[in-house]
């Protein structure tokens, strides 16, 4: 799988539980793939179509938003060093910096974008865990129409 297959369904599965829930995730019990509180509510479009078209159980929906809440703060975190460290080379590179230092901070950027792609990796497997066999079939199907769609 490319990375920016994995990349595009970790981001579109991590914000379901975002975008499909009420903001106290306590207020979803699954019982019997019901919820308690009345339907569950899905926004029409976007994220809301995958959760309809993959038929998601509440179950699922949640087990999806412990991996976002697990995974939320470190991914925040390195995508905003990464950025940063970017920031710093590009300044390096248009200042007087020496080859050296311009090496360090490549080497640096370099390091962080393997600790984003791993990341985000390990989610994409997390993920995957949570699908049945005919969700992920389903899911690239969706995902492959979507880039022909763009």
């Amino acid at each position: 799988m490319s990375w920016f297959r994995i990349l595009t369904l970790s981001s579109i599965l991590l914000s379901i539980g975002t975008t499909t829930l009420p903001a106290r995730a306590d207020l979803l019990t699954a019982q019997n793939n019901r919820v308690t509180n009345g339907e569950l509510k899905i926004p029409a479009g976007g994220v809301g179509n995958l959760v309809k078209e993959l038929n998601l159980s509440p179950e699922q929906i949640r087990r999806l938003q412990q991996v976002r809440q697990n995974s939320q703060g470190k991914t925040k975190e390195r995508r905003q060093a990464l950025r940063t460290a970017k920031q710093e080379l590009t300044q390096l590179l248009q200042g007087s910096a020496s080859s050296d230092q311009i090496r360090q901070k490549r080497q640096q950027v370099q390091s962080l974008q393997k600790e984003v792609a791993d990341s985000n990796f390990e989610n994409t497997l997390a993920i995957r865990e949570i699908l049945t066999p005919e969700q992920r079939v389903k899911l690239q199907q969706l995902l492959q129409q979507r880039r022909q769609n763009r």
